[in-house]
């Protein structure tokens, strides 16, 4: 299992294609699974369902795109794929970690933090739309909101909580050594595909190098998928007791890395 990545035989975009569609299908099939039993607003809960749901989309699409372009031509594939894999290893983070639900919360207070911090750009800015009076009825707005205080280190002077750089969380991953290379070749890849986010020579010339190596690269990624969709599932098969649904084409293929 350990030598998977180094094994795998090469694949072409099209067989790439097919398997990302089955993916985004054994995503969507678990997500059925939930209808109607999820109806009251619960952040950890929506956190997983979020998760299963960008796997159906950005699988769906992955496929599309896999399906109708050039093997030398992956930079859209490869920046797909580095969302996924954020998924992934911030899904093990989890899942290793005791309190999930205080963890998820810094992330989303992380976020928030940014989205007001661009806000604050924008009226510093004399945009328009939003100036500093207008920010600060926004800030009043969901300050005020019970949901939103849990956000917030203080919420008189608007100072979020914060959850680490995503260097320092994948460094904080501690595996048993027989999976540890797992981490350590998904942030390899998340770290080589950050690299097409923003164009540079660097990218466009690795695009254009080595075809076979770049089609092991996006295969080797479709593992770290699969595990996203049973990982981000475990926490339904813990509070609702429903048995997650696996595809045995794709378990006999990807296999499961963190079994829990």
């Amino acid at each position: 299992m350990l030598l998977r990545f180094i094994l795998l035989k090469i694949m072409t975009t099209t067989e790439l294609s097919v398997n990302a569609k089955k993916l985004s299908d054994l995503a969507n099939e678990n997500l059925e699974l939930l209808s109607g039993k999820c109806p009251d607003r619960i952040e950890i809960q929506d956190y997983y369902l979020g998760i299963l749901k960008r796997q159906v989309i950005l699988l769906s699409d992955l496929s599309k795109i896999l399906n109708n372009r050039d093997r030398e031509h992956i930079s859209t594939p490869f920046i797909i794929l580095r969302s996924l894999l954020d998924d992934f290893l911030h899904l093990v983070y989890l899942e290793l970690h005791s309190d999930k639900e205080a963890e998820i919360t810094k992330i989303n207070a992380s976020t928030h933090k940014q989205s007001f911090k661009s806000l604050d750009n924008l009226a510093n800015s004399s945009y328009e739309h939003m100036t500093h009076t207008k920010l600060k009825e926004v800030k009043a707005i969901f300050k005020s909101k019970d949901g939103n205080k849990k956000y917030f280190k203080n919420v008189q002077s608007f100072k979020f909580i914060g959850f680490m750089i995503f260097d320092e969380m994948v460094n904080s991953i501690s595996l048993p050594s027989d999976i540890e290379m797992f981490k350590v070749r998904a942030y390899y890849l998340w770290k080589e595909f950050s690299s097409f986010v923003h164009y540079s020579n660097y990218s466009f010339d690795y695009e254009m190098a080595d075809a076979e190596q770049n089609l092991l690269m996006i295969d080797e990624s479709l593992q770290y998928c699969y595990n996203s969709i049973y990982l981000a599932f475990k926490y339904f098969e813990r509070t609702l007791k429903i048995g997650f649904k696996d595809n045995v084409e794709l378990g006999s293929k990807y296999g499961i890395i963190l079994k829990c």
